[in-house]
């Protein structure tokens, strides 16, 4: 069933139109190459998300920070459903002898192992920091490691079975808490 939008939702809407595109912007900025078609569907995913963020707000909060928290996540969404469909496949008209070695991550260069070398101290420190802390910050850097990976809270939150905002704490705190580990810090400088 389709529900139509009033006129305070679509006027809601309208202004705050800009939000798309700038949130596509910053999501993607890191990015190596984003498609003129993957942006297109990124921008309709997030004009779907702030239609809906207009349809449910609730006038307790500012709507910037709520629709841009709805679009964040609708774009996160969208890039696990593509990663979950994407297939691997090879065309018919190459041929067997066709090597895909070139092709591969070539793990032998210096440059990846550097970035391993780099990599996993960081992971180690946190793994120990996450062992040795209390629940809450054990759970909290936990929380964060999940996010970092594109889990939203939401999913964390069902993952725990707790309310959204525990989650949020946890990783208030956790971040509070790394924030002030001054090895974690040496370790990324």
């Amino acid at each position: 069933m389709i529900i139509p939008m009033t006129d305070d939702e679509r006027r809601l809407t309208e202004e705050y139109l800009y939000l798309v595109p700038e949130m596509v912007k910053k999501l993607t900025s890191r990015c190596a190459y984003v498609s003129y078609d993957e942006q297109q569907d990124l921008l309709q995913a997030g004009n779907l998300a702030l239609c809906k963020a207009a349809m449910n707000y609730d006038n307790t909060r500012p709507f910037a920070v709520y629709a841009r928290v709805a679009i964040r996540n609708a774009i996160y969404s969208y890039w696990r459903k593509l990663q979950k469909e994407r297939k691997y496949t090879c065309s018919m008209y190459a041929s067997s002898e066709f090597d895909m070695e070139p092709l591969l991550v070539d793990q032998k260069t210096e440059l990846w192992q550097e970035q391993c070398m780099n990599q996993e101290p960081i992971y180690k420190h946190l793994q120990s920091l996450e062992a040795g802390s209390c629940n809450t910050l054990r759970k909290g850097i936990h929380a964060l490691l999940l996010q970092q990976k594109g889990y939203t809270n939401q999913e964390i939150s069902k993952h725990y079975g707790v309310p959204m905002n525990h989650v949020r704490a946890w990783q208030s705190k956790a971040r509070k808490y790394l924030q002030q580990d001054t090895k974690l810090y040496t370790l990324l400088s």
